[in-house]
């Protein structure tokens, strides 16, 4: 019995001087996880919901008529939960609830970085274009067929290359 209530008292003080992990600043759930569930949830609700927005619509079409918005009211009951479910990347919660929105991103050049202000769609296709970049350097860079020189004016050409496409995605 002594042995036992030893064994649970030295477990005891063991236990407390043990220390718990700091959390994550940061937890991503995997985005499968977003993807299923928007999949199997979130778009069949959208879909047994829209024929409902769709009958308020056309049963406040008097009122919306005469006062003037009627496109509002199309926007808000018909467009927007069609687009929700339709026009939205499976699994993106967060960016389409601020898809309108812009947001800092910091753009990175060869030498240097700039900051811009990025709408989510904007950002999504300067990371792919990003990554397409990288790849290409990549590629350029892997060839061992190529002179030395060769292969630095081809990584300086896709640079320039990489530098006005950053540019164009800028001016829209």
């Amino acid at each position: 019995m002594k042995r036992k209530l030893g064994m649970l008292l030295w477990v005891g003080i063991w236990g407390l001087s043990a220390k718990a992990a700091p959390p994550s600043d940061y937890f991503t759930p995997p985005e499968t996880m977003y993807a299923f569930a928007d999949f199997w949830i979130v778009r069949p609700l959208d879909l047994a919901v829209l024929p409902f927005t769709s009958l308020t619509w056309v049963a406040s079409l008097p009122v919306t008529a005469a006062s003037g918005t009627q496109e509002q009211a199309y926007d808000l009951l018909i467009k927007n939960p069609s687009q929700h479910m339709m026009a939205r990347p499976l699994g993106s919660y967060f960016d389409w609830e601020n898809r309108d929105q812009s947001r800092p991103v910091v753009i990175q050049f060869k030498d240097s970085y700039a900051m811009a202000d990025l709408t989510p769609q904007q950002e999504r296709k300067y990371r792919n274009a990003l990554k397409d970049h990288q790849a290409r350097v990549e590629a350029i860079e892997r060839e061992s067929s190529l002179p030395e020189t060769d292969r630095e004016e081809l990584v300086a050409a896709e640079e320039r290359r990489w530098e006005s496409i950053v540019r164009v995605l800028l001016s829209l």
